[in-house]
C-alpha cells in the first residue's frame, strides 16, 4: 500500500552476513505524540538498504531482513530495477512512528503543519493494512508490520483477495516483498492498477505459487465495461468492495499482460510515463483507444483466463 499522504496533495520538499549497528536519530516535536525513548532503534545494512527496528522486535526484524535479501534478488531479476539510493525498511509497529521517523527533516515539519489532513484516514488504513511504503522525495519508506501485528490485523478485505496462508512468517515475506516492489517503482509513479498488480505478480513469483484467488477473476467478470481506476486517493478507505475490485483488477490485468505482452509491461518499467501516455500506448497496442481499452479490457482478461466466457472480450 504505497503513499499515504496522495490525497491530501502533500508536495515532494544473508541474515549472518548483515552488517549491525545501534543509532539514535532524532525526531519532530514531541508534541506529535511520540516519546523520546522510543527513538533509538538498531539498523541493518542489506545490499543497499537499511533496516530499523527496535531492540524487542530483533526476531521479526530477521525475517524482513531475510525476505528483503531475497525480494531485491528477485526485482533485479524479474523487472531489472535498481535498489532505490535511499531506502529505509521499517519494523513498524506504530504507523505515527513510522511516519515521523522515516520523513527527512523538511518533511517532518510539512507532515506535522499537516497532520489533520491525513491522520484519521491513515490511522483508519492501519487496521487493514500488512505494509505500507511512502516516497518522500529521493529516500523511499517501507513499514512491515511484525507477525505478532499481522495476527491482529483485520482481515475483512484480504480475506476477499488472498488465498489463505497460515503460515504467518510466510505472510511476512509475502508484504515484505509485495511493499519492496512499491519502493522501488517509486521513481516511476506508475498508476494505481499497475502498481498493485505488478507488486502482487512479484509475489506470486516469489511465493512459487498464486497468492491471490483464483475466484477473484469473478470480480471483473461482474464488473466488466468499467473506466480507468483513476489514483489513490479516489479510493475512500471504508469502500470495501471498490478495495477489492480495484485491487484484483490490476492483478489480473498485469498478469495478463506478463503472460502475453511481457515485452510491453517491460517498457512500462523502462522509464516513467504520464499515466495518460501510459495508458494510451497500452490501448493503441490492443488497436484501441484508452477510452475503449478500459472499457473493454475486463472482458479481455476474464476471456484469457476463464476461456468460456470469451464473449465478454466483446462486451456482449
Amino acid at each position: 500500500m504505497p503513499n499515504l499522504f496522495r490525497r491530501e496533495g502533500i508536495p515532494s520538499p544473508t541474515p549472518s552476513s548483515y552488517l549491525s549497528r545501534r543509532e539514535g536519530i532524532p525526531m519532530p516535536d514531541p508534541r506529535m505524540g511520540i516519546r523520546k525513548e522510543s527513538l533509538s532503534m538498531e539498523t541493518i545494512s542489506i545490499d543497499g538498504l537499511t533496516l530499523f527496528f527496535k531492540a524487542e522486535e530483533r526476531d521479526a526484524a530477521e525475517l524482513i531482513g531475510e525476505a528483503c535479501q531475497r525480494s531485491i534478488r528477485l526485482i533485479h531479476q524479474c523487472w531489472g530495477l535498481d535498489t532505490p539510493k535511499d531506502c529505509r525498511v521499517y519494523v513498524m509497529t506504530s504507523w505515527l512512528h513510522f511516519v515521523f521517523h522515516s520523513a527527512p527533516w523538511a518533511w517532518q515539519v510539512l507532515l506535522g503543519a499537516s497532520l489533520p489532513l491525513w491522520y484519521f484516514r491513515v490511522r483508519k488504513m492501519w487496521a487493514y493494512a500488512g505494509g505500507w511504503t511512502q516516497p518522500y522525495g529521493q529516500r523511499v519508506a517501507v513499514g512491515v508490520k511484525p507477525p505478532r501485528l499481522i495476527q491482529l490485523a483485520d482481515r475483512s478485505i484480504g480475506a476477499r483477495i488472498f488465498v489463505r496462508e497460515e503460515d504467518i512468517d510466510t505472510k511476512v515475506r509475502q508484504i515484505t516483498c509485495h511493499e519492496l516492489v512499491h519502493a522501488f517503482t517509486a521513481h516511476l509513479k506508475l498508476p494505481m492498477w499497475l502498481n498493485e498488480g505488478l507488486a502482487q505478480v512479484t509475489v506470486d513469483r516469489f511465493a512459487g505459487k498464486p497468492a491471490v484467488r483464483s475466484e477473484t477473476i469473478e470480480v471483473l467478470a461482474r464488473s466488466s465495461g468499467r473506466a480507468s481506476p483513476g489514483r489513490y486517493w479516489r479510493l475512500r478507505p471504508g469502500d470495501k468492495d471498490a478495495l477489492v475490485y480495484h485491487y484484483v483488477r490490476g492483478y489480473w490485468i498485469t498478469r495478463y499482460l506478463q503472460e502475453t505482452r511481457p515485452e510491453l509491461l517491460q517498457d512500462m518499467l523502462s522509464q516513467r510515463y504520464r499515466h495518460r501516455v501510459l495508458e494510451s500506448k497500452l490501448a493503441t497496442v490492443f488497436g484501441m483507444s484508452r477510452a475503449e481499452f478500459w472499457h473493454k479490457i475486463d472482458g479481455i482478461v476474464v476471456s484469457h483466463f476463464k476461456p468460456e466466457e470469451k464473449g465478454m472480450a466483446n462486451g456482449e
